[in-house]
């Protein structure tokens, strides 16, 4: 039998963010909307997993120069995976005036007959999404 973090193929990733504290409220309202388990938190650091072992840290950045660019070499997007379509629309209307939303939840068929998302950015403008599929 399988172990909940052998399901996970990726591990984990982890983002710099330019403002700790404000990156730390809405990851952890998002994840929180998505059942992520939080299991850590510093002044340095705060990480997440779910329930099959993928974990997301986030921490201060040390260059804030630096600014993400949608498209360009490197990270395009990272997507969560919801429970269902419910959930997909209840994180929309939680975060719609809090960020960027860059496309209102809606089908996309050409991924798969159910595929059902809402992209949105971060504090730091990187793009997510939130799919059910």
């Amino acid at each position: 039998m399988m172990d909940n973090l052998s399901k996970d193929p990726l591990g984990h990733i982890k983002l710099s963010v330019s403002n700790f504290k404000k990156s730390k409220e809405f990851y952890t309202y998002l994840f929180k909307n998505l059942k992520f388990k939080q299991i850590s938190c510093s002044e340095k650091s705060i990480g997440w997993v779910t329930k099959e072992g993928f974990g997301i840290w986030i921490a201060p950045a040390k260059k804030i120069n630096l600014r993400y660019k949608f498209s360009a070499p490197g990270l395009h997007h990272i997507c969560f995976k919801a429970c269902s379509k419910k959930q997909v629309d209840t994180i929309y209307t939680k975060i719609k005036n809090k960020t960027h939303v860059f496309d209102s939840p809606q089908k996309y068929p050409q991924y798969t007959k159910k595929y059902y998302a809402v992209f949105f950015s971060d504090p730091d403008k990187i793009k997510l999404e939130v799919a059910y599929y």
